[in-house]
């Protein structure tokens, strides 16, 4: 349902979600897809092929989308499921046979979209992406991709590690569960080469969102378990930047306060105002942590996983699936494959570091040169007017926001530095993969270094070069608060100034104040008196000197006497206590080194019981 205040884009959202409702139920009303936990629809498969030269154009590598139904059988029926698929007796104890038997039924359609062996086709890799983020969506997939007709025990293997990762991986927090950062192969082989292992990785990445109100509906790929809002209800929902740091906390009352939600540059500048609307086509108030899981089966077959972010718009590519169709494996291809010969090397590897770029690079410029409002520029433009309000009028809430922008640099920093980790690990069997693999013909002269260095796509050095800005934002931050505190101290030097004379004043008045009261009291006693006025301040004096005496000594001698008195105190529970009268201390002395001796004072058993320490005391000899 549209937001509150929103316009007419949202408009027409009952409708589309009705004909996303209908586009599903399609496939549940088949007899072979109820229970099914998905369906086609709920799929995109993109083929990383090489195109055949056209009107003179030499051929190259393309992604293009293939619709998953296309490779479904018209009349589909559980007898006819592909032969690569497992065979619950592969279990070695029950639990396994029935683990097996369930995976067949529920996942066993995705044979379907597996490659078949022996077909002489320019494939090189199928990408299938899936926009949920449920952990027994893992298992499946790998189930259904892999070809168990080839060494089944090793693929049975991959699946017991890759429950293995999902359970020692997978964390809880209050605001859902998710997954620690981590890059695991999923085989033991010492045979099978690196690079050819099935691998499984969790990362997350940063990306833009609408705060306060709900995102527009998704506009595809609906999947009837995520309740049409995958950022609500899925088993690994999106979080904030505070709920990523503060697992256990309530941070809905700090959601405001961040600097994508309080800086906004297009209220003043009417450029970045089009700019925005025109690329975003909404005002990005949100700042969110994703999580990208990537399931490596094979060589050529590769499945990513992420929130349905569909809402977003289409170009720019900012929903993630299109972003890596369309910008991040394009660069890849303009940069490394210009020659068609090199279409050969390219693996589901390769792809994953291609998915890898297009995630991490949903808010950074050094991934997407021309993209509007940056983080690292809006977090430095936010720092600038902060800057600008210390010297203007320093003051404790202008700490509080120096101290908020510092708390939100160090979490993307501290999720810059993981996705560093998981990266370099992924770029490493890349490169060794492509150095056993790569044509002695196919790499330009300029091409070959980057890819034995191991970052062939680029993604390290662009996340490091982004940590630096990070780092030096971070640092500014640092001697701003700094800075700003400072300035606050040496304006309370003034008000201390101000507070020590009012106090001053304050307890020479007190007394004659009550004084003053005490006596113009209407009761006959008082009223009656015969004395002058010589008593009223003899009385006052006394009064206030008494008073000021006993405050000016409490406030210098103050603490001293309640150590004194709690010394006392503990002094007198040990001598009234009925135990203790009976304590025979004994007394013993021990040598120690360089003519030092150690005098130890210990009561026995019953005396340890109550509690008290030993009295341990060092003499010189």
């Amino acid at each position: 349902m549209a937001a509150k205040g929103q316009t007419g884009e949202y408009a027409d959202a009952k409708h589309r979600a009705a004909f996303e409702t209908s586009y599903t139920n399609s496939w549940r009303s088949e007899p072979f897809w109820r229970g099914k936990p998905l369906t086609p629809s709920q799929l995109l498969v993109h083929d990383v092929r090489l195109q055949p030269p056209i009107s003179g154009r030499p051929a190259r590598l393309a992604l293009e989308e293939v619709p998953a139904s296309s490779f479904i059988p018209k009349h589909t029926d559980i007898d006819d499921l592909p032969r690569t698929l497992p065979e619950p007796e592969l279990g070695s104890n029950n639990h396994e046979v029935q683990n097996l038997k369930t995976l067949r039924q529920s996942y066993g359609w995705l044979g379907w979209l597996r490659r078949e062996e022996g077909v002489i086709e320019p494939l090189q890799t199928r990408w299938i992406h899936v926009s949920s983020h449920f952990p027994e969506y893992l298992g499946g997939m790998f189930a259904g991709f892999s070809d168990w007709t080839q060494n089944p025990e090793a693929k049975l293997n991959g699946l017991r590690y890759l429950n293995a990762a999902v359970q020692g991986h997978e964390r809880w927090s209050k605001h859902g569960r998710f997954f620690s950062p981590f890059c695991e192969a999923l085989h033991d082989d010492e045979s099978v080469a690196l690079g050819e292992r099935p691998h499984l990785l969790s990362v997350p990445f940063l990306d833009w969102t609408l705060y306060p109100g709900p995102p527009p509906p998704a506009r595809f790929q609906i999947d009837e378990r995520e309740a049409y809002a995958s950022a609500r209800s899925s088993a690994h929902p999106l979080r904030s930047l505070l709920q990523y740091k503060y697992r256990l906390e309530d941070t809905s009352d700090r959601e405001k306060t961040q600097v994508y939600f309080r800086h906004k540059p297009w209220r003043e500048d009417r450029e970045i105002d089009l700019r925005v609307r025109r690329f975003f086509g909404h005002y990005p108030t949100g700042l969110n942590v994703d999580e990208l899981w990537v399931l490596i089966i094979d060589e050529m077959h590769i499945v990513t996983f992420s929130s349905n972010q569909t809402w977003k718009a289409r170009w720019p590519p900012l929903q993630l699936a299109s972003r890596i169709a369309e910008i991040s494996f394009r660069g890849l291809r303009k940069q490394q494959f210009t020659d068609p010969v090199q279409g050969d090397t390219y693996s589901s590897f390769l792809h994953a570091l291609v998915c890898l770029n297009g995630a991490m690079g949903m808010v950074h410029r050094s991934f997407w040169t021309d993209a509007p409002l940056p983080c690292s520029e809006r977090y430095a433009a936010r720092l600038d007017r902060l800057q600008y309000r210390l010297y203007r009028a320093p003051s404790t809430k202008l700490v509080l926001d120096l101290l908020q922008l510092q708390d939100e640099l160090s979490i993307i920093e501290s999720i810059t530095k993981s996705q560093i980790e998981i990266v370099m690990k992924l770029e490493q069997q890349v490169a060794a993969q492509w150095r056993t693999t790569a044509p002695s013909t196919g790499l330009s002269p300029q091409q070959p270094a980057t890819f034995v260095s191991g970052d062939p796509a680029g993604i390290s050095g662009r996340l490091k070069t982004e940590l630096q800005d990070l780092i030096e934002l971070r640092t500014n931050t640092n001697e701003l608060v700094n800075r700003t505190v400072q300035l606050v101290n040496i304006r309370l030097e003034d008000h201390g100034q101000a507070i020590l004379v009012f106090t001053i004043v304050t307890v020479i008045f007190l007394p004659l104040s009550f004084l003053s009261s005490f006596f113009g009291m209407n009761v006959s006693d008082i009223r009656d008196m015969q004395s002058s006025q010589w008593l009223f301040w003899t009385c006052a004096a006394s009064l206030t000197i008494a008073v000021v005496g006993i405050s000016t000594f409490l406030a210098f001698y103050g603490a001293r006497l309640n150590e004194k008195f709690i010394k006392w105190k503990d002094a007198r529970s040990f001598e009234w206590s009925p135990v203790l009268r009976q304590a025979r201390p004994v007394r013993s002395q021990f040598p120690l080194q360089r003519g030092a001796t150690a005098e130890i004072t210990v009561l026995d058993s019953v005396h340890i019981g109550t509690g008290r320490d030993w009295s341990l005391g060092f003499a010189r000899s």
